[in-house]
């Protein structure tokens, strides 16, 4: 019997996010992170392990026990490794602004299968919805919208195909909050084929720029011009967390006990997360589901 103990966070953006990947010698002079092979923006692992531990700890989480689910400072990180294993941040649905429509939900059938292996793995879904296939140029929709009609994401034309997507409603509903987002992913939730998605992902992110002025004069700093990617408010992610046994000799606790303490007190009445860099200017609040019991 496996001694690990699994959640699922569903991250809901609810203001831009920015986690940087440093410097880039291109028009975006700070880009966000993303998995290298398939251009998907992301959070890497070692940036949702610090969110959750600086909000665990200002939140008032026993040092002992902080100690025993993080791991040591780092002068003492040899010591013992924390109990908590945090994979990155991955993108679930992607807000695309629409010529013909409110804003879309966008997804593609590539990450709808990494994400039912994830919830299979954490044993989170006892039965998979079936992934639809979707030909290039159409946008697969929820049968509750209407369809036979072009639409448009950014510049590029799809034609919208109605689809039953019922049982990954059901899931992104687990994911973003059912009792605030039911209806708007029922109209908003549209799948798009996997090269039209990657296409998204770089094209329909905005960008913000900055600037520095001189104290003096009031007008731009020489060179103080800079370009910041982000993600948009409405972006879901979901983060893949498992716990093991506590490896702390002050702390004696199984997976389980390790995971509810951490979880359940962090999230029940004040369920946001701070994630990423530029806090001090209101980025990076996430309202945040936990998912601990399986999907039907």
């Amino acid at each position: 019997m496996s001694q690990l103990s699994h959640r699922l966070l569903g991250l809901t953006a609810q203001t831009p996010l920015h986690a940087g990947s440093g410097s880039a010698d291109d028009v975006i002079d700070l880009p966000i992170q993303r998995e290298a092979h398939s251009d998907w923006p992301c959070v890497f692992g070692s940036s949702v392990k610090g969110a959750l531990r600086a909000h665990a700890e200002g939140n008032g989480l026993d040092a002992k026990l902080a100690q025993a689910v993080f791991g040591p400072d780092t002068a003492n990180a040899s010591v013992h490794a924390g109990s908590l294993l945090v994979s990155d941040a991955r993108l679930a649905l992607l807000p695309v602004r629409s010529l013909t429509s409110h804003f879309r939900w966008v997804t593609c059938p590539s990450l709808l299968r990494r994400l039912g292996r994830d919830l299979q793995r954490l044993g989170l879904v006892e039965a998979l919805p079936a992934v639809p296939e979707v030909e290039s140029e159409q946008a697969l929709v929820a049968k509750s919208q209407s369809g036979g009609e072009e639409l448009y994401l950014e510049e590029f034309r799809f034609s919208q195909v109605v689809a039953d997507l019922a049982g990954w409603l059901d899931v992104f509903e687990r994911l973003c909050g059912k009792e605030d987002y039911q209806k708007e992913l029922r109209q908003q939730l549209t799948l798009v084929d996997d090269d039209s998605f990657r296409h998204l992902c770089r094209s329909a992110l905005p960008m913000q720029p900055h600037i520095r002025l001189d104290s003096e004069t009031k007008t731009v700093a020489a060179g103080a011009l800079w370009y910041e990617e982000n993600l948009s408010p409405e972006t879901v992610l979901y983060v893949c967390l498992s716990a093991q046994p506590s490896r702390y000799d002050a702390i004696d606790k199984s997976a389980d006990a390790l995971m509810s303490e951490l979880l359940d007190g962090l999230f029940i009445e004040r369920p946001w997360l701070q994630v990423g860099g530029n806090e001090t200017v209101g980025m990076g609040w996430c309202r945040v589901e936990v998912v601990k019991e399986a999907m039907a």
